[in-house]
């Protein structure tokens, strides 16, 4: 495998084009020098959650909609969060998750991005936050990030997925229902979010395992088309694996 190595100021650049605000996901056109213009927030946030989430907690009501919006912050590069440098796969390649044990094969030409710390805020923060890991397509789009998080024994697939479905900001609509899927052989549920206004969609998949909340987003312009973005995600969730307990 040929492995392509990046500057601090390219991956700056790059961790601020598919990076948002805390508590949100936004996508933008940039402006000359690579700063953006604008985000789009695709947030889960949970302060209300985050407790019974980790300690356990009774039924909750699956909610429509699932993201928020918050001021931006500038994206930290690799050489300031100490995270690795992304590489490009010159063939289809296993990553295997140093954090949050699972493997995936990553297509090729695409960027790899690990996390460089545990998912302990259990919420989305842009579309690639630092303590995800992340994979970009070839040209930058489209994304996906994957991160788990330890959940109570007794917490139901139906509960992991409200607790990623709290509110979007307005433009922005969730499917009307989740789909029952699997992943790496365990009941997962999937979903779409739409925000024409931003030009973006993503398809959301969350799954339970060895006291895991699992949680995968994939995001795209929606010049795309969500038929593609399908093909695409299901040809690389084909892959995933959990990683023996």
């Amino acid at each position: 495998m040929v492995t392509r190595r990046f500057t601090a100021l390219e991956i700056g650049r790059r961790r601020t084009r598919h990076s948002a605000a805390r508590h949100g996901l936004r996508t933008d056109s940039l402006k000359a020098g690579g700063r953006p213009r604008s985000y789009l927030r695709l947030s889960v946030v949970l302060t209300l959650c985050l407790a019974p989430v980790l300690a356990g907690c009774g039924s909750a009501t699956p909610a429509a909609k699932s993201a928020g919006s918050s001021p931006t912050t500038p994206a930290p590069t690799a050489a300031a969060s100490g995270q690795a440098s992304p590489s490009a796969a010159a063939s289809p390649t296993t990553f295997a998750s140093r954090l949050y044990g699972y493997n995936l094969v990553v297509p090729r030409g695409w960027l790899t991005q690990p996390a460089d710390s545990s998912w302990l805020t259990v919420g989305l923060e842009g579309r690639c936050p630092s303590d995800w890991d992340c994979f970009f397509g070839s040209s930058g789009e489209p994304t996906l990030a994957a991160a788990a998080a330890s959940v109570a024994a007794d917490l139901t697939l139906d509960q992991w997925r409200s607790r990623m479905q709290v509110g979007v900001p307005a433009g922005c609509i969730d499917s009307a229902k989740s789909t029952a899927t699997t992943l790496g052989g365990a009941p997962a549920q999937i979903w779409t979010t739409t925000c024409e206004g931003e030009g973006l969609h993503a398809t959301k998949v969350v799954a339970l395992h060895a006291g895991r909340g699992y949680m995968i987003l994939f995001a795209s312009p929606i010049s795309i088309g969500l038929e593609a973005d399908r093909a695409t995600l299901s040809s690389i969730l084909t892959t995933f694996r959990f990683a023996p307990s």
